[in-house]
C-alpha cells in the first residue's frame, strides 16, 4: 500500500516509521527533519525499537516532488497541528485522487469535519491514537508509552474500509480497534487531552505526575468531568456511556505514558504554538454554545496561552 504521512513530526514519524517496514511509505515534513531522514534514516527508540535506512523512507519537505510521481497514495494520513489542518488543503489536492482514503490523526474536534467539506468525494476516517511520543532530534523520536489507538468511519458503509485499516495497523505493529462510534472516540480523546495536556504543559511535568501528586490527579478528574458535561449537551453518545469509564481511560493513559512529555509541554518548551485552541479551547466553546459553565478549561486555556506568548517573547 502507498501510504502518505502529511504532517511527520513525533507521531506521524512514529507511525509511518512503523508502517515503512510492511508499506511504501512517504512522508512530508519539517526541512531539518526530512534531510536527516534522508540522509542518515529514521531511528525509533523506547519502547519501540526501529532504525530505518536512509531512502527505505521517502521524504520531502513540499508536495511538489509528489505532483509527478507514481501516482497517488493509496491512504492519506494527516498528522499536522490542529491549527495548521486548513492550510494544507491546496496541497493534499494536488496530490491525492478520489481514491485515496484520509484518515486524521490529530487532536481536537474540528480537523475531520474539515477534511470532509473540503473533500466530498474521498472517503474521511477518524481516529484517536494515545501513544506517548517525543521527537528527540532530527531524524530520531522516542517511543515513551503505549496507549489506545482506535479508527472508525463516519458512515455506515465505510465501516469495511476502516476495519481494513486498522487490520493494517495492528499487523504493522501498532494494534488498533475498530469503533462504530468515532464521533463519541473523539470526544473521549478530546477529554484525554484536556485533562493531561495543558497541566502537564503549565507544571513543566512529565505526565506520570499527574497520579502522584493527588491536588494535581483532583484537578485532572475535576477537567475531565467538565468536558464530559459539555459533551453530553450534543447529543455524542460517549464510549460506555458512563463518567467512570472515561476518567478510568484517562488515568489509565496517564499510566501507560507516565515517562513521555505531552506534545503541548514539548511545544512550549519549543517555543511554539500549542494546540490548545483545538482542545480546551473547543470544549468551551461548545460549552458557551449550550451554556454549560467551564470555569476549569477557560482557565487552562488562558493559562497556556499566556505562556505561549511568553515563551514567543
Amino acid at each position: 500500500m502507498r501510504v502518505l504521512i502529511f504532517g511527520a513530526g513525533a507521531m506521524g514519524s512514529f507511525i509511518g516509521g512503523v508502517l515503512a517496514q510492511q508499506h511504501n511509505v512517504t512522508f512530508i515534513g519539517r526541512p531539518v527533519h526530512m534531510t536527516a531522514i534522508r540522509d542518515s534514516g529514521l531511528e525509533i527508540s523506547g519502547k519501540t525499537q526501529i532504525s530505518l535506512k536512509p531512502r527505505s523512507i521517502i521524504a520531502f519537505e513540499n508536495v511538489e516532488p509528489l505532483k509527478t510521481g507514481c501516482g497517488p497514495p493509496d491512504l492519506a494520513l494527516v498528522t499536522v497541528k490542529s491549527y495548521d489542518t486548513a492550510g494544507i488543503v491546496p496541497d493534499l489536492k494536488t496530490i491525492i485522487g478520489n481514491d485515496t482514503i484520509l484518515l486524521s490523526l490529530q487532536n481536537g474536534l474540528e480537523n475531520a469535519e474539515l477534511l470532509r467539506e473540503a473533500f466530498p468525494d474521498n472517503i474521511i476516517l477518524g481516529s484517536t491514537i494515545c501513544h506517548g511520543v517525543t521527537y528527540l532530534s532530527p531524524g530520531k523520536v522516542y517511543h515513551a508509552g503505549f496507549g489506545d489507538t482506535i479508527v472508525g468511519s463516519f458512515e455506515p458503509k465505510n465501516a469495511k474500509l476502516a476495519r481494513n485499516i486498522s487490520k493494517i495497523f495492528t499487523e504493522a505493529g501498532v494494534e488498533t480497534q475498530l469503533t462504530d462510534n468515532i464521533t463519541g472516540e473523539l470526544w473521549t480523546k478530546v477529554a484525554i487531552n484536556a485533562s493531561i495536556n495543558p497541566i502537564t504543559a503549565i507544571t513543566g511535568l512529565k505526565n506520570g505526575w499527574l497520579l502522584r501528586e493527588k491536588r494535581l490527579e483532583a484537578l485532572l478528574e475535576n477537567t475531565c468531568n467538565e468536558v464530559i458535561n459539555v459533551a453530553k449537551t450534543t447529543g455524542v453518545q460517549l464510549p460506555k456511556g458512563s463518567r467512570g469509564n472515561l476518567l478510568e481511560r484517562t488515568k489509565r493513559v496517564v499510566e501507560r505514558t507516565a515517562d513521555n512529555k505531552s506534545s503541548m509541554l514539548q511545544d512550549l518548551e519549543k517555543g511554539r504554538r500549542t494546540e490548545i485552541d483545538s482542545i480546551n479551547g473547543a470544549v468551551v466553546r461548545v460549552g458557551n454554545k449550550n451554556n454549560i459553565p467551564t470555569p476549569i478549561n477557560s482557565t487552562l486555556t488562558i493559562l497556556v496561552k499566556g505562556l505561549e506568548k511568553g515563551k514567543s517573547k
